[in-house]
């Protein structure tokens, strides 16, 4: 079946006269269906015809054998599971599957071999791809000279820790001036920057090393306080008297009455307390037995300012205070004399929280916002009287406002 029988015409010359007549029979090859849901394969093309055989030449001369190579320490256990790894990849045999999965480090095959081409074609981001918020918070937790060589790094540091806000956070907290919640910071210095502020402040300089003072024994740094308004009362005592002559009789008799003074033409802004041990200079310097503590009270700007450094600016003598009277103490106080400043007043008045006790000789100082003041127990047997001194300097080239108090105390 499925065969075609054709009737050829005519005969061959080959053939008889009595095979004429007899019709052949054959068959026919039927022509291939072409299905349009099967491809078959394409033909195989016609081997070629073979070629004469070359004629044989000599064999070109070996090259010399490659030197042994050398022997390499055996790879790490984790080396050697990724080095099967490599050599296994199995793609997925249907279209649009991922490909099989490594057992051991749960990652394709593909990717244990190659390199991604975006790793390879990825660069270093910046180093200001850090987020700036994230070191300003940094540099709070740092001193001066910490921000110093921080900055001094790369350009990207030194434009970051350029704000004026991270060097006022850091003058302020090794003050003990931060505000709290309720407060608020204190005013911005005329014509400073929070960095000079601080370099001048932390640099371990003070007013008696400026002068070169050869009877100077020690020093240490009380505090900040602010000074709202231009009204400083002085005390060389821990209390506040109860009457004070009127400022026209000017400070000399109120402090040689009342041991006490208010000063109305202090620089306003923040001032640096600092606490100095001096020899005597009643005394040669080989056998002087007493000794000095001095409050030095200075306002932040005055080491910025060139009247200070020429000599121009130097200390004046407000009054002299003695008590002739057996007393257990040598005390002096600074107060801001504004309304703000009344808790700060009442801190250091109840001297029973902070100062020593009696058989401790060490000074000890306390330092609030508004008001500073400094205590030391003196010796019986040496204790004759008191004498207390008050100076002050003033800004000669303005409008003659005091920039720095002085209170000196005998107490050895």
């Amino acid at each position: 079946m499925g065969k075609a029988i054709s009737l050829l015409w005519p005969p061959r010359e080959s053939e008889t006269e009595g095979e004429r007549g007899v019709m052949e029979l054959r068959k026919r090859p039927r022509p291939r269906r072409v299905d349009p849901d099967f491809v078959s394969s394409p033909p195989q093309p016609l081997p070629l015809p073979p070629r004469k055989r070359a004629r044989r030449q000599a064999a070109p001369p070996a090259p010399p054998p490659p030197p042994p190579p050398a022997r390499q320490p055996p790879p790490a256990p984790a080396a050697r599971r990724r080095a099967k790894c490599a050599r296994l990849i199995i793609q997925s045999p249907v279209a649009g599957l991922q490909p099989s999965v490594c057992g051991p480090c749960e990652a394709p095959l593909r990717a244990c071999r190659l390199l991604r081409v975006s790793s390879l074609s990825r660069r270093r981001p910046p180093f200001d791809w850090y987020e700036a918020d994230m070191w300003t918070e940094v540099a709070k937790y740092l001193f001066g000279v910490e921000l110093a060589r921080l900055s001094s790094t790369c350009r990207w540091f030194r434009r970051l820790l350029a704000d004026e806000s991270i060097w006022r956070y850091a003058f302020l907290r090794d003050l003990s001036l931060l505000p709290s919640s309720a407060d608020r910071y204190p005013p911005r210095p005329l014509h400073r920057s929070w960095r000079l502020l601080y370099t001048a402040a932390f640099n371990g300089a003070h007013s008696f090393w400026f002068r070169r003072s050869t009877r100077h024994l020690g020093a240490y740094r009380i505090g900040g306080f602010l000074l709202e308004s231009p009204y400083m009362l002085l005390t060389a005592m821990l209390a506040v008297p109860r009457w004070l002559p009127p400022e026209e009789d000017g400070p000399q008799i109120a402090i040689e009455m009342t041991g006490a003074c208010m000063l109305p033409n202090a620089r306003p802004g923040i001032w640096i307390a600092d606490f100095h041990l001096v020899r005597c200079p009643n005394c040669t310097i080989n056998k002087c037995a007493g000794v000095l503590q001095v409050m030095d009270a200075r306002h932040c700007e005055l080491f910025l300012e060139q009247g200070f450094w020429n000599g121009t600016w130097e200390y004046e003598d407000l009054g002299d205070h003695y008590n002739d009277e057996e007393t257990p103490t040598a005390a002096c106080a600074i107060f801001n004399a504004s309304i703000h400043a009344h808790a700060s007043i009442s801190s250091v008045l109840s001297s029973k929280s902070w100062v020593r006790r009696c058989d401790d000789p060490q000074p000890k100082a306390h330092c609030r916002r508004h008001a500073v003041a400094l205590n030391s127990n003196l010796l019986s047997n040496s204790n004759q009287g008191l004498v207390s001194r008050f100076q002050a300097m003033r800004d000669t080239t303005g409008n003659g406002q005091i920039v720095s108090i002085r209170i000196t105390q005998q107490i050895y």
